[in-house]
């Protein structure tokens, strides 16, 4: 098995790290300076405000969006204002814990999603290449549920027992101490220690808001986090980056770095290596398989739908064996996409349906052996009758699609439109609701609304307009302008001098014709039409010119 790292790093303002595994993509993380990542680090902030309600906090701590915290990230040592007793009742409230202004030290353990700010927590962690140093109730430290070979967590266990801890602060062993010496676990365990010191001394010296602590940019904290002994070469194209991991591995794997190497080609590392067409698919709500099927990918705030498609699959015997080896083909690509776009929260796949009991069991124990090395936390249920499989996972980090895009201004994130035909109904609706609302007080309406809309209005809906503007005796102006585009509309409204002026019934009206992309100018013999009470005028804004209709009644 041939596992590498790369490092795209020649822009600086993106920086992508792609593992790949057998030549294939398994994962991909980027760091964008324009949505800094703030999971890992520490912050000194402040309560604004209490919801006992919500059983949380919210913290300023120097963003745009306040930090979330919730009842249960609290350390017991903060419950200032309560007795032993009190701490273990389930009746605790935030209100008796903390009050508004009271500064604190927090950790941002979630990043943002869509509209929601961060998570932060008061037990802090700060991760080393081998240790984990961590506050503890008496109940935190151990050893990484990853390690799974009795011998090594036995060995975990005698470290551990040599080492005497504070109180209140607790070790965890990570995966990679398998593969360290007792002398590399006491210098990561120094490392640390210094580090959390600084952090005491940060915290009574500053002011809140500001940062206390943050994690390493994303080159070492991949290298922490991921180098692991079947890692082959870590190949990085920028030169800052490459002297900042030989310094790192001089540090804690002095004998590795021999697998840091510096590409110097003139052709683009991702392309070398043909990762670009395979981070390009990660935009794409469909993937395909090799087998001639096809997954379907569809993601919300909290819940993510996985559909999989036979397509075009043909395989040799019964339908049964087609559809369970198609299935199987999924299951694996689903768990490597899972990690690829950092997919979290609650997610169901839709298999095809399969008869065989066994058939369904297999399915389950191959995704369970495919997110083996996942870092994220997954929770796997069963294979339902009607061929559904639910499964939760955590969120480690803003995920390639997060990051990259938007969401649409014309569709709102749903991926479609309305038809001309619909947005031309839903604008004389929307007029003639405005008007029957507001025609008391006003005189004079403006629209503006999407051109192609307004061309349509114009040429085609004035017999409805006019009605409408003579059931109310409102004058109605619509504007075509080029900035506004889907259901947009805007109105401005001009308010009656006398309110009596319902009573009246003007004859003379101004009309200006107008065809799409294109304003015809009106000679001053055909400007007054008598069609009914209302002017109806249509002018196209652009954005470096507008053009004037100067002719009046």
């Amino acid at each position: 098995m041939v596992k590498e790292i790369i490092v795209n790093a020649n822009i600086s303002e993106e920086i992508q790290v792609a593992i790949i595994e057998n030549f294939r993509l398994i994962d991909i993380d980027i760091d964008n300076p324009n949505k800094t990542k703030k999971k890992g680090n520490i912050f000194k902030g402040f309560i604004v405000n209490i919801e006992d309600g919500l059983e949380a906090a919210f913290v300023e701590f120097g963003n745009i969006k306040q930090a979330f915290l919730p009842l249960s990230e609290i350390r017991n040592d903060l419950y200032l204002n309560l007795n032993k007793k009190t701490v273990n009742s389930s009746l605790i409230r935030m209100s008796n814990i903390l009050i508004r202004g009271q500064e604190i030290i927090i950790q941002v353990m979630k990043d943002t999603i869509g509209s929601k700010g961060v998570t932060a927590t008061t037990y802090l962690s700060i991760p080393g290449r081998y240790l984990v140093l961590m506050h503890s109730d008496n109940m935190g430290g151990g050893i990484s549920k990853k390690i799974v070979d009795v011998f090594y967590r036995k060995q975990a266990k005698i470290f551990m027992s040599t080492i005497e801890m504070p109180e209140g602060i607790a070790i965890i062993m990570r995966t990679a101490s398998t593969e360290a010496k007792n002398i590399d676990l006491l210098y990561d365990l120094k490392k640390l220690c210094k580090v959390w010191n600084d952090i005491n001394i940060s915290i009574k010296n500053i002011k809140a808001p500001k940062l206390i602590y943050k994690e390493p940019n994303i080159v070492i904290r991949t290298i922490r986090d991921y180098f692991t002994n079947d890692v082959s070469l870590i190949i990085i194209d920028n030169k800052y980056e490459y002297r900042q991991a030989i310094n790192y591995f001089k540090q804690y794997m002095i004998s590795a770095n021999q697998v840091i190497v510096h590409y110097n080609k003139i052709k683009p590392i991702f392309d070398y290596y043909g990762l670009t067409a395979e981070i390009s698919q990660l935009y794409h709500s469909r993937i395909n398989l090799v087998s001639g099927g096809y997954i379907i990918i569809e993601q919300t705030e909290a819940l993510v739908s996985i559909d999989v498609n036979s397509g075009k699959t043909l395989y040799l015997g019964s339908h049964e064996m087609t559809v369970y080896k198609t299935n199987l083909e999924a299951s694996r690509e689903i768990a490597r996409q899972l990690r690829l776009r950092d997919l979290g929260g609650i997610i169901v796949i839709d298999f095809i349906d399969m008869i065989s009991v066994n058939h369904r069991n297999n399915i389950k124990k191959q995704i369970k052996l495919d997110t083996v090395f996942d870092k994220a936390k997954i929770k796997i249920s069963s294979i339902s009758d009607n061929g559904t499989l639910e499964l939760t996972r955590q969120r480690i980090r803003q995920s390639y699609k997060t990051i990259s895009f938007i969401t649409c201004h014309n569709c709102k994130g749903t991926g479609q439109i309305r038809t001309l035909q619909s947005l031309i109904t839903n604008a004389l609706r929307q007029i003639f609701e405005f008007i029957a609302k507001h025609h008391i007080y006003i005189n004079k309406i403006i629209t503006y609304l999407p051109l192609r809309v307004a061309n349509i209005l114009v040429n085609k809906k004035r017999k409805t307009l006019l009605e409408i503007s003579e059931m109310y005796f409102v004058d109605v102006y619509i504007y075509g302008d080029d900035r506004l585009n889907g259901e947009k509309i805007v109105f401005c409204k001009n308010k009656r001098k006398n309110i009596y002026f319902l009573l009246k019934n003007e004859k003379n009206l101004s009309v200006s014709h107008f065809f799409f992309n294109k304003f015809v100018k009106i000679t001053k013999k055909d400007f007054f039409v008598r069609i009914g009470p209302t002017p109806i005028l249509i002018q196209r804004h652009l954005f470096s010119h507008k053009f004037k209709n100067n002719t009046t009644n």
